[in-house]
C-alpha cells in the first residue's frame, strides 16, 4: 500500500473514531466510573519558527490520536497504565510528518509487613524538539526516542525510620545521524535512609552512583553524589520539596572539560492560597544530562538531549479555576547553560512563556487552547539565538 494512501486511512479511522466517541459521550455521562478509559484527540497547531533557527520557517500542523489507560487497586497493590498514539501532518514541511506514541505503566506494591516498592516504565517517540537545548541547525526529520525504567524498594514504610534503595535506567536515541552521537544511556543506583518525625516532615540522606554512556561522542562519565532530601508540608496551603547534593562527575572519554564537582539540586514550592488558585515554583541546578531528564515527561520544555556542563533553570506555573467548566493557566520558564567544547566556552539562555485555557464542554469532552513565546540568546560560538511563537487548540473525548 502506498504510504500516502496508508496515511489517509489512518487519519480517516481516527476521525471516525473521534466522531463516534462524541456522539456516544452524552449517553455515557450517566455510566458509573470504572478503572478503564479510552478516547481520541484532535489538534491544530501553528508555529512561527518550526526549526528554532535564526532564519524562521513557519508552518501549520494537524494531529489526530487515540488514548487509553487503566488505574486499578488490587488489595494492597495499585496497577496503572496509559498510552497515546498520535499521527501528525504538516501543511508545507512534509518531511516532518510522523507518527508518535507515549506509554506509562507501573505497579505500586506493599506487603503485610514493612516492605513496599514501585516498578514503573515510560517510553516516548516523537518529532525532535528543535529548540530548547538543541545547538545543531537542521531542517531534517529527526525522531527522538526516550524511555525510563525505575525500581524502588523501601523497608519500614510506616515507621519513623526506613531504608530505601532504587535503580533507574534511562536512554535517549535519535534517528538523524547528525544527532546520534548525543544518544545517551544512563544507569543510576541509590540507597539511603528516610526519617519521618511527623506527618508534615520527611527527611532523607543517601548515596547515588550514576554511569552514563553516549553513542560515540567521547563524553561517557561516572558520577557520585551524596543526596540530602526533604519534604515539608509547612501549612495546609504550602508544601516544599527539595534535594541538595554534593558530588563529582568524571568523564571517561577524554572530554575532561565537562568534569565538575560541587553542589547541585532541586527545590520546588507548591502554594495554594484558595481552592481555585495554585502556584508552583521550581528551581534546579545540575549537569545537562540530568537537567534534561528532569523534564522527561514534559517535552514542551525542550528536548532532553543536553550536553551542557551546568544548567540552572527556574519555572513558575499558575492555575486558576474560573468556573466548574473553565480553567486557565500561565507559565514562565528560564534556564542558563554553561557550554564547553575543548578550549572553547560559551553559554545560552532560554526564556519561555505560555498561556492556556481549557473548557469542559461535557463530562467526557474537553476543549483547550494555548499560546506560547520562546526566545534564546547565546554568547560564544557553541550556540545560537532564535525567537518563536506558537498556538495550539485541541479537542479530547474520553470515555470511562
Amino acid at each position: 500500500m502506498p504510504p500516502q494512501h496508508s496515511r489517509r486511512q489512518i487519519i480517516s479511522v481516527l476521525h471516525a473514531l473521534s466522531t463516534t466517541l462524541v456522539l456516544t459521550s452524552v449517553g455515557a455521562a450517566r455510566a458509573e466510573s470504572n478503572p478503564f478509559y479510552v478516547g481520541a484527540n484532535l489538534s491544530l497547531a501553528h508555529d512561527s519558527n518550526v526549526f528554532r533557527r535564526p532564519d524562521a520557517v513557519a508552518d501549520t500542523s494537524y494531529s489526530a490520536g487515540l488514548l487509553g489507560g487503566i488505574d486499578q487497586p488490587i488489595g494492597r497493590q495499585r496497577m496503572y497504565a496509559s498510552g497515546r498514539l498520535r499521527d501528525t501532518r504538516y501543511q508545507d514541511l512534509k518531511q516532518l510528518d510522523n507518527t508518535g506514541y507515549s506509554v506509562n505503566a507501573g505497579l505500586e506494591w506493599e506487603t503485610v509487613e514493612k516492605l513496599s516498592g514501585t516498578l514503573s516504565y515510560s517510553a516516548n517517540e516523537s518529532l525532535f524538539n528543535f529548540g530548547g537545548t538543541n545547538i545543531t541547525q537542521s531542517t531534517a526529520r529527526n525522531i527522538e526516542r526516550s524511555n525510563e525504567a525505575l525500581a524502588r524498594v523501601k523497608y519500614g514504610a510506616s515507621s519513623l525510620l526506613a531504608v530505601e534503595g532504587s535503580y533507574t535506567r534511562r536512554s535517549l536515541r535519535y534517528s538523524d545521524p547528525r544527532y546520534q552521537a548525543n544518544g545517551l544511556t544512563q544507569d543510576a543506583v541509590g540507597a539511603g535512609l528516610v526519617y519521618r518525625p511527623s506527618a508534615a516532615l520527611k527527611l532523607g540522606a543517601g548515596l547515588r552512583i550514576t554511569r552514563g554512556q553516549y553513542e560515540g561522542s567521547g563524553q561517557d562519565f561516572d558520577r557520585r553524589d551524596v543526596d540530602l532530601t526533604a519534604t515539608w508540608v509547612a501549612t495546609g496551603l504550602s508544601t516544599f520539596d527539595g534535594r541538595f547534593s554534593l558530588g563529582r562527575r568524571e568523564t571517561r572519554g577524554g572530554r575532561s572539560e565537562l568534569d565538575f564537582s560541587g553542589a547541585t539540586g532541586q527545590l520546588s514550592w507548591t502554594y495554594q492560597p484558595t481552592g481555585k488558585l495554585q502556584f508552583k515554583t521550581s528551581f534546579s541546578r545540575d549537569s545537562g544530562a540530568e537537567s534534561g531528564f528532569i523534564d522527561f515527561n514534559a517535552p514542551q520544555a525542550g528536548s532532553v538531549g543536553d550536553s551542557s556542563k551546568i544548567t540552572n533553570a527556574i519555572t513558575l506555573n499558575a492555575a486558576y479555576v474560573l468556573s466548574s467548566k473553565i480553567r486557565v493557566g500561565a507559565g514562565l520558564r528560564a534556564n542558563h547553560r554553561s557550554l564547553v567544547s575543548g578550549a572553547v566556552e560559551g553559554s545560552d539562555s532560554v526564556r519561555s512563556a505560555t498561556l492556556s485555557v481549557s473548557y469542559a464542554a461535557l463530562r467526557n469532552l474537553a476543549l483547550s487552547c494555548n499560546v506560547g513565546r520562546e526566545t534564546r540568546g547565546a554568547s560564544g560560538p557553541l550556540s545560537f539565538g532564535y525567537g518563536a511563537s506558537s498556538a495550539t487548540c485541541s479537542a479530547e473525548i474520553k470515555l470511562q
